[in-house]
């Protein structure tokens, strides 16, 4: 019989409550003295089998008791299953001769966490053990609280972009609304700023609105609102461009890297897809079906110039489309708002 690990009773147990909770594996090759080990260790412990892969150890155990001779064969597995339980602590204990313990190169010192000399004093043996089990439970409970934080923090977030687009979303209308324009202007002007591309605003008005409203009644009114949003919203195909609700019955766009031509271009696309839903008003003076202003402003945005200052350029633009008639297009350039360009 090995005198390395001494046979001699000892009685450490854990609290009751504790008895099997903590799993050891033990990576002993020396027959007697695994064994010996299991006897003793089985009295407090749960023994475990070398965890297969892909499971990690940290899963399958809460400590793992180890010879050199293990060591040797396994340092590859050993050193990969302390990556893997990172951050949380998995405890390896060596066993091994005192006359060794100098001899232990920096690369062995670092698969393990302590090392007991044998022969073994079991109490020692016991001591070292808990106090490794309390490291690892200690390990544990803080990556569970930060496990837990990082749940409050991710929902916090969820809830976060749920409010802010509960903000930013119209609800009568279902697309964005002034708010979401204020932001999404301010973000494409600086980038519009820095990358040097062309920007484009547009203010939409539907002509005669108030009449239709007195008409057809605010409930008519409002799915008719809800049409116009429809067709602003479904027109615009790249995901950078977006459409508002900018208040009451007005409508606005925002066009990132697209000159006065394109904007134009897809206006066009979208009067004409408002005439196709033949949306009836008799009380417009402009058409019997409704029709929409359109004041349109782009430039590229510069240090000399302000996003208000697009702002500004689009809705002198929709004030002289509704001046000259309304259901039609003005386009200016924010630089030069004086000399808009009409187009019908």
């Amino acid at each position: 019989m090995s005198d390395d690990v001494s046979p001699d009773p000892v009685k450490l147990p854990p609290e009751p409550d504790e008895r099997w909770q903590s799993r050891i594996f033990l990576g002993v090759d020396h027959p007697q003295n695994r064994q010996l080990l299991a006897t003793l260790l089985s009295r407090f412990y749960s023994l475990q089998d070398l965890p297969t892969e892909p499971l990690k150890w940290t899963q399958a155990v809460d400590l793992c008791i180890f010879d050199t001779a293990f060591l040797g064969r396994c340092a590859d597995r050993i050193a990969k299953q302390r990556e893997a339980a990172s951050p949380v602590f998995l405890p390896f204990l060596l066993l091994l001769k005192r006359p060794h313990l100098a001899l232990m190169t920096a690369s062995q010192r670092q698969q393990v966490d302590d090392v007991i000399t044998i022969p073994v004093d079991q109490t020692e043996l016991l001591l070292r053990i808990e106090s490794l089990l309390r490291a690892r439970q200690q390990s544990l409970k803080l990556s569970d609280l930060l496990a837990q934080e990082k749940l409050r923090e991710q929902q916090l977030e969820a809830d976060n972009q749920i409010l802010h687009q509960m903000a930013t979303q119209d609800g009568l209308t279902g697309i964005p609304n002034r708010r979401a324009f204020d932001e999404k202007l301010a973000y494409e002007w600086k980038l519009g700023r820095r990358e040097q591309t062309p920007l484009a605003v547009v203010l939409c008005d539907v002509d005669y609105f108030k009449a239709y409203n007195d008409t057809y009644g605010h409930i008519a009114g409002d799915q008719c609102l809800r049409e116009i949003a429809d067709v602003l919203n479904t027109a615009i195909r790249r995901p950078a461009d977006l459409a508002t609700r900018y208040g009451g019955e007005e409508f606005s766009l925002i066009l990132p890297k697209t000159s006065l031509e394109g904007a134009l271009h897809l206006l066009n696309r979208i009067r004409s897809n408002l005439r196709a839903r033949a949306i009836t008003h008799p009380k417009s003076s402009v058409s019997p079906y409704v029709s929409i202003s359109f004041g349109v402003a782009g430039a590229v945005p510069s240090d000399e110039l302000q996003p208000e200052d697009l702002l500004r350029a689009a809705d002198a633009a929709l004030y002289q489309a509704k001046a000259e008639g309304r259901d039609r297009i003005v386009m200016t350039s924010a630089i030069a708002p004086a000399s808009p360009l009409i187009q019908i």
